[in-house]
């Protein structure tokens, strides 16, 4: 079965063009997602650059509107190597793309201008944009986090596939020692390749939208978005998962501390300085919260000024000393806001026990609670424990 001519190819490349940029544009206007523009302007580059090659041949000629078609090659690939760095928040070297686009545009009419073979601007051109998917592949799969992300490593493989493509077809239409129909079908052979890549470039693209969606959604289910802290429902699945290898493998449950602090009169805050630098104090707070827990412990937003601090294998002599340092950390130093420094004080109500199921988390919290209500009724800013 012989392929489609290169004229037909073109075609059909061109139209899935159009609509693999249509589903970045579409994907990037709901989304609103670093690089999904870059990405359509990848797909829109090789429609362009394609769709204008009719109108420059019937002009200047059929060896004119070639260059465009190469070029058009090269800026899809640094356009999606663009794109993904603006996706993983990376720095884009704007300034070397534009210089290797540049030095290959000018390469190319060259020539054209000379009356040389323009089998090398196609070869040439489809080598840097191999180069370009190439690092493309390499940053999505050193991207992937601990664990793997499928989502990247699929956008790996596909760019990775995409790199081989390119540059074995680079190779295979160097003008060197072979004639004009060999060269022309090694590239239709090459081209049908390019033209499946693009349709599993776009759906990588859209794969790994979805999974940094889809982790956005989890992280907004499990934190708090003010102070960037766990809420209840975070607190409780991350405690879950530490104290299950340690329920499973001791016989003896592990000790754990629950503290609930609560600032005073925190509604004094908001009513005289408005809800701006309540906010203000807060996130101070929980900044401050978080730098005196130790490491394998928790810190959580519970309600509207109210944390919630977890230690685990804590005695209650422990406890008791380092919810005497929260209360420092929160209430020594004034929180610097826009309505100027504000005083803050806290009361912290602690409770220790052994951990073997879930009941026992819900009656520390009730203890350390009733804990809290001592605290505020003896004076407030003040550590008692339950």
């Amino acid at each position: 079965m012989q392929p489609l001519d290169t004229e037909t190819l073109l075609s059909v490349y061109l139209a899935l063009s159009g609509l693999t940029a249509l589903f970045t544009l579409v994907g990037g206007w709901t989304t609103r997602k670093r690089g999904l523009w870059l990405w359509s302007g990848a797909f829109l580059a090789s429609l362009i650059s394609q769709a204008i090659r009719p109108g420059i041949a019937e002009i200047w000629g059929l060896q004119a509107s070639k260059p465009p078609g190469h070029l058009g090659g090269v800026l899809q690939a640094l356009l999606v190597l663009a794109g993904l760095q603006a996706f993983l928040g990376q720095r884009i070297p704007w300034r070397g793309m534009a210089l290797v686009f540049g030095a290959l545009t000018v390469f190319s009419f060259t020539l054209l201008a000379t009356g040389q073979s323009l089998w090398w601007s196609l070869s040439i051109t489809q080598g840097v944009a191999g180069l370009a998917m190439a690092r493309a592949a390499w940053i999505a799969w050193r991207a992937r986090p601990p664990g793997g992300n499928g989502a990247l490593v699929v956008m790996a493989s596909v760019l990775g596939t995409a790199a081989l493509v390119a540059l074995a077809r680079a190779a295979a239409i160097v003008p060197i020692h072979i004639s004009a129909t060999q060269l022309n079908e090694a590239n239709e052979h090459w081209l049908m390749a390019t033209l499946l890549l693009v349709v599993a470039e776009g759906f990588a693209m859209l794969v790994l939208v979805n999974s940094a969606l889809r982790e956005e959604l989890l992280k907004l289910a499990d934190f708090d978005p003010l102070t960037g802290l766990l809420n209840r429902r975070g607190l409780r699945s991350r405690l879950a998962r530490l104290m299950q290898p340690l329920s499973a493998a001791e016989h003896v449950p592990a000790d754990v501390a629950v503290a609930v602090v609560d600032l005073d009169n925190f509604k004094l805050i908001n009513d005289r300085h408005g809800h701006q630098a309540g906010d203000e104090v807060l996130a101070e707070v929980a900044r401050r919260l978080l730098a005196g827990m130790g490491m394998g412990d928790l810190v959580a937003r519970t309600g509207g000024e109210e944390f919630m601090l977890v230690w685990i294998a804590a005695k209650k002599g422990v406890a008791e000393a380092a919810g005497e340092q929260l209360r420092t950390l929160v209430g020594d130093k004034p929180v610097a806001s826009q309505a100027g420094e504000l005083g803050v004080t806290a009361s912290v109500g602690i409770a220790t026990g052994p951990w073997r199921n879930g009941s026992d988390f819900e009656s520390l919290v009730s203890r350390a609670d009733h804990a809290l209500y001592a605290a505020k009724r003896e004076g407030r800013n003040r550590v008692v424990m339950g």
